[in-house]
């Protein structure tokens, strides 16, 4: 069932509940008042009759008023009065339910109902005497009111119930006709309008709310769209550019008998060109088997001076002339700290940053400095004097395979930085990179030092 439908049925079902308790107390208390009315007429009426019958008129005068008043009857009614005596149920020209009698001799006065009649008595005393007052009558007025009413309640019920569920289809329709709008123009939008967005005509209501939400979606959305076709474009560059160097090198070494020096640099050209794609190949893969922050890892405690220098020692195998120094480095200090992550990441992460420092400085000298913060942070710091980024191409370092536009003449393959940056945000810290155009670059790593608890 459909919300515009169940709304309805809700709202009409509501209402009609509503109604039908109101019409239903109206009833029961106009009935039951109109019981207690006719009550208190057989009261009037039975005292007019032990007048009449037991205290006789004392004059004419009272005698007119009395049968004045004794004339106005009520409807089909009956009446006798017996002397309050042992078998007086034999003397009793009607029956009467047994329950009305017991009431009537317990409190001296007493009413009934059966069925459309309405009776009631009382005791009198007299000359030394009880008496016995008993009159029944039907309140004809009375039930046609109330069949009336019952009547009227059944037409206003119909009537209301056809508006309730005409309105309440219609205040539904209100309801749900924005959604209905939201959901056309969000089925609309596809990949080749994903630029289009839903109007938001009241920020400040739910459906405003609804479409400014959708809409943060698809911002999203979207720049996940751009992301993976720049990654796509690049990675297709980056992974084509060294199979077409292979292939050209193997294409020339294959066109005619060459000497051993021809084949020799063929070998060297491809063997540099399959080194530089299984780099890539293999940071495609960390890079995505790191995405979701939600992977799980090996943990151990970790040495900082530790790390450092096992990130050092991988860069020196690479590059035995870099001038990565620890100069400024206190090594005690740093051999005293201790964080808990992976090692291999960890190792991987600031190797990359000390190899992009190397590489964009023309191997001049870095200094890697340690500070201890607040908090129970420690930050890494690694200052290079190179060629710097400018400050267009600063913000999308993290994107893969982004470059800056002064670094693309120099050995690179765009993903060191953004997977560095996943690797320390796993581990819970942050990475900042500032830089100054033909000055150098600053990368700043926070992370969390290991808790005593977890040291001991």
């Amino acid at each position: 069932m459909k919300i515009r439908n169940r709304l309805t049925l809700s709202f009409s079902l509501l209402v009609i509940g509503i109604f039908l308790v109101f019409s239903c107390t109206v009833y029961f208390f106009t009935s039951k008042y109109r019981r207690s009315e006719f009550n208190n007429r057989l009261k009037q009426r039975i005292e007019i009759t032990e007048k009449i019958f037991l205290e006789k008129a004392n004059s004419p005068d009272d005698f007119i008023k009395i049968r004045e008043q004794f004339l106005n009857k009520l409807p089909e009614e009956t009446e006798e009065v017996v002397r309050l005596l042992p078998d007086f149920r034999d003397s009793l020209k009607l029956q009467y339910p047994e329950e009305f009698i017991t009431d009537l001799l317990a409190t001296r006065e007493a009413f009934f109902e059966d069925g459309e009649k309405q009776g009631g008595g009382k005791i009198f005393h007299v000359n030394g005497h009880d008496f016995l007052v008993l009159l029944t009558a039907v309140d004809n007025v009375g039930i046609r009111m109330i069949d009336h009413l019952i009547t009227v309640i059944v037409i206003v019920m119909a009537t209301c119930i056809i508006a309730i569920i005409l309105l309440g289809h219609y205040i539904s329709g209100t309801l749900i006709n924005p959604i209905l709008s939201k959901i056309r123009q969000a089925n609309a939008i596809s990949a080749n309008n994903l630029h289009e967005r839903l109007d938001v005509v009241n920020p400040t209501d739910e459906m405003g709310e609804l479409a400014i939400a959708f809409n943060s979606l698809l911002d999203r959305v979207e720049h996940a769209f751009y992301t993976q076709k720049l990654f796509i474009d690049n990675a297709s560059h980056e992974i084509r550019n060294p199979l077409t160097a292979i292939m050209g090198q193997a294409e020339f070494a294959l066109e005619r008998v060459r000497s051993t020096d021809e084949y020799i640099d063929s070998l060297k050209s491809v063997s540099h060109e399959a080194e530089r794609l299984n780099a890539l190949v293999n940071d495609l893969l960390q890079l995505a088997g790191i995405t979701h922050k939600d992977v799980t890892f090996h943990k151990e405690l970790i040495s900082v001076y530790g790390l450092l220098s096992g990130a050092k020692d991988k860069l020196d195998a690479q590059y035995p002339d870099n001038k990565v120094g620890f100069e400024s480095l206190e090594k005690e200090l740093a051999s005293e700290l201790y964080i808990e992550g992976n090692r291999h990441l960890l190792t991987t992460a600031f190797f990359n940053l000390m190899d992009n420092a190397t590489k964009y400085s023309s191997f001049k000298p870095v200094k890697v400095l340690l500070e201890v913060k607040p908090e129970g942070y420690i930050e890494i710091s690694i200052h290079d004097d190179g060629i710097g980024i400018p400050e267009n191409d600063l913000k999308n370092i993290t994107q893969p395979f982004h470059r800056a536009s002064n670094a693309r003449q120099i050995m690179g393959t765009g993903i060191g930085i953004p997977l560095t940056l996943k690797i320390i945000e796993l581990h819970g810290g942050k990475l900042q990179v500032t830089s100054k155009l033909r000055t150098g670059t600053v990368a700043r790593v926070n992370l969390p030092i290991a808790p005593d608890e977890i040291l001991i």
